[in-house]
């Protein structure tokens, strides 16, 4: 589904168009015989294609639902057609005001589904009919809070994180039971948290609140479940957040979000071959965004496999050649193939495409610089970071390496305890990460690594290792 295009052409129009194909993309991600792209891969299309029969090709499907909108006073003017293998299934024109958007959504996803001929169950049919909320306000909000939340993906700034959250806040004093919005909500805390440390503690938190809050109206909710899995796997409660991510994967089974997320609990567990199951999982259903792969290939790493996952990114930077994040992994796994020179000149060009946007190429180089001695390398900014204000266990883990390959005993055991305090808890990697190397011997290294192994143990006897 592309985002409906504003036939105004004004800057900025564009948010309403992503926000309702945000919507109906999360409703058809639920059925089991559907499996359709998420809102970040088709985002491109924000201002319109004039060949939608190209877009399927792009973005590797058979149909594609197409649209665009005019505001003329309180109207709202729509015209949507579906597309299927170069042909039109069906055309609808609309006119919405107030309670009419409420309808819309649901309107358009079960045309969807019977221009496709979806067969459903009961229960899906249902679904597809229930309105997420009754307030007209309510649910304008949230479109808004849909599209500033998509945003955030391809601007990476921290003030689209914030005006989803005010529109959510918004949306949630004109509906206190809408369970959508609680859920959106959690999610963008809980994504602050991950990529901002400032505050980091008190996101999650709020994130919880808010994800509580959705599960306790609607515990059935496949955007409830994933929100509450994904704040308590970011707080580092695996144990608790893996049953909550798998009923979510049941509840949204073609939603390539839930699979990362599901995946990357699965990781911090240390359950490799599942985390690469799921990975592998949303990467087929969503083949065009770069993360799939770099994910992917940071599973196969854990496997041992690391020229694999070279490979694995190197696909997605033939498509994507200046992403930053494909070339900081590229560096990564080059580094565990004995690469080093390699990875660093991979590491350069990602710290000159993303200008210092994200902290995690400045890590990561910084491994591979503390690898050959090279402190004078590593940015200063590095040796500012406290391990106790980390949220993120990756990070912290990652830190933690260049420590111990620069002879800082006292500085990476901190750094490590933290990583397990934040649920890093990947006992299989953690014996064989090379960059760890030179603490194997010593006392309070394997006392960490007794407690991670504990952890590990108990996932394995909960969760078992290999996927189904």
């Amino acid at each position: 589904m592309l985002p409906f295009r504003d036939l105004s052409g004004q800057s900025g129009g564009e948010v309403w168009g992503i926000g309702v194909a945000d919507a109906i993309i999360s409703r058809l991600a639920t059925l089991q015989n559907l499996a359709v792209r998420p809102t970040n891969s088709v985002l491109r299309y924000a201002k319109g294609t004039d060949d939608p029969g190209q877009a399927a090709k792009e973005l590797e499907v058979n149909s594609v639902l197409a649209g665009t909108y005019q505001r003329v006073g309180d109207t709202v003017r729509v015209s949507v057609q579906l597309i299927d293998n170069g042909a039109a299934r069906w055309a609808a024109r609309y006119d919405l005001q107030g309670h009419d958007m409420l309808r819309f959504e649901d309107d358009v996803a079960q045309k969807v589904v019977g221009g496709l001929s979806v067969q459903l169950t009961r229960q899906e049919e249902q679904s597809l009919k229930t309105a997420s909320t009754d307030s007209s306000e309510a649910y304008d909000l949230l479109l808004q809070a849909r599209a500033y939340w998509t945003d955030y993906f391809v601007d990476s700034q921290r003030e689209s994180l914030r005006n989803c959250q005010q529109r959510c806040l918004r949306a949630v004093e004109r509906d206190p039971n809408f369970v959508d919005a609680y859920a959106l909500l959690a999610q963008a805390y809980s994504l602050e948290a991950t990529n901002f440390q400032e505050n980091g503690a008190r996101n999650l938190e709020l994130g919880e609140k808010a994800a509580r809050k959705a599960m306790a109206l609607n515990p059935r909710s496949a955007e409830a479940n994933l929100a509450l899995g994904v704040v308590l796997g970011e707080q580092g409660k695996n144990a608790d957040s893996l049953p909550i991510l798998r009923e979510a994967s049941m509840l949204a089974p073609n939603s390539s979000l839930v699979w990362k997320h599901l995946g990357y609990v699965y990781h911090y567990a240390g359950l490799t071959d599942l985390a690469e199951a799921a990975f592998r999982r949303g990467r087929d259903l969503d083949p065009v965004l770069p993360q799939a792969y770099w994910m992917h290939g940071r599973m196969l790493l854990y496997q041992d496999k690391a020229p694999e996952a070279e490979e694995e990114v190197r696909r997605a930077l033939e498509r994507f050649p200046n992403h930053f994040k494909l070339l900081m992994f590229l560096g990564y796994f080059q580094y565990y193939e004995g690469k080093t020179d390699e990875g660093i000149q991979a590491l350069n060009r990602s710290l000159e495409v993303s200008r210092g946007s994200d902290e995690e190429p400045i890590i990561i180089a910084g491994i591979l610089h503390a690898s050959r001695g090279e402190r004078d390398k590593i940015d200063a900014r590095i040796f500012q970071l406290k391990p106790e204000e980390i949220v993120d266990g990756d990070l912290a883990e990652w830190i933690g390496a260049i420590y111990v390959q620069l002879g800082d005993k006292a500085k990476a055991l901190p750094c490590l305890r933290q990583a397990v305090r934040r649920g890093n808890h990947n006992y299989p990697w953690f014996q064989r990460d090379k960059s760890w190397d030179k603490l194997r011997g010593d006392p309070e290294f394997q006392r960490v690594m007794s407690e991670v192994k504990g952890y590990w143990k108990h996932y394995i006897d909960l969760f078992g290792q290999n996927p189904s």
